[in-house]
């Protein structure tokens, strides 16, 4: 499967087709770095990278808030989904939190194709002007709240993109311990290329 197969597809889920060459130049980045720096499994095909995770991150994109100005990526790892983000939204600007220095070094390395990426370590205490978080394969629900607790307080949105329900039910009773006026939307998400289960969980 190529990346030029594929992108039918990736217009389908909503993808602006001007930024189609920017997305492959990021996914070419992506796979040519893993081999050294284990961004994704070393073990994963380049059939899986595209459909397990570049698609797989495209499922919500007609879900994104409109008309927002910053988003916060938590636990970017190898740019999924923050970086495919940035290149849809350009005039939206993601800031990047991973802890891994030569993860670090990488998400640096794709300003040269999406310039609104601002990458930084440490989840800070209070995030600052944020409109949205969003996570992918991160942290359980509660430990995300826990980490952006002053976000959260002042009413912070959080766009993450899990899969199993009985896995996000059984984060949810935990979050709800602590967070007892924590409202949740679950949107079941279909792929058009993998027989998966994936939920957008908004809150």
């Amino acid at each position: 499967m190529s990346f030029e197969q594929r992108i039918p597809t990736i217009l389908d889920l909503g993808f602006r087709k001007e930024a189609i060459d920017q997305l492959k130049a990021y996914i070419d980045l992506l796979w040519s770095s893993n081999e050294e720096l284990n961004l994704i499994s070393r073990k994963m095909t380049f059939d899986e990278l595209l459909d397990n995770h570049v698609i797989d991150c495209l499922l919500p994109l007609k879900q994104f808030p409109t008309g927002i100005k910053t988003a916060a990526d938590f636990g970017s790892g190898g740019g999924l989904p923050g970086v495919i983000y940035a290149i849809q939204f350009p005039e939206v600007q993601f800031h990047l939190y991973e802890k891994s220095n030569l993860k670090q070094n990488f998400l640096n390395s794709c300003k040269k194709i999406a310039p609104n990426l601002n990458v930084h370590g440490e989840i800070p205490k209070d995030l600052g002007a944020i409109d949205v978080v969003t996570a992918r394969g991160f942290k359980p629900v509660d430990v995300i709240l826990d980490v952006s607790r002053t976000y959260y307080a002042k009413k912070g949105k959080y766009f993450l993109l899990k899969a199993r329900k009985e896995k996000i039910d059984e984060e949810l009773v935990l979050a709800r311990k602590k967070f007892k006026d924590l409202k949740v939307t679950i949107e079941p998400l279909k792929s058009p290329v993998l027989d998966v289960e994936r939920h957008l969980v908004l809150i």
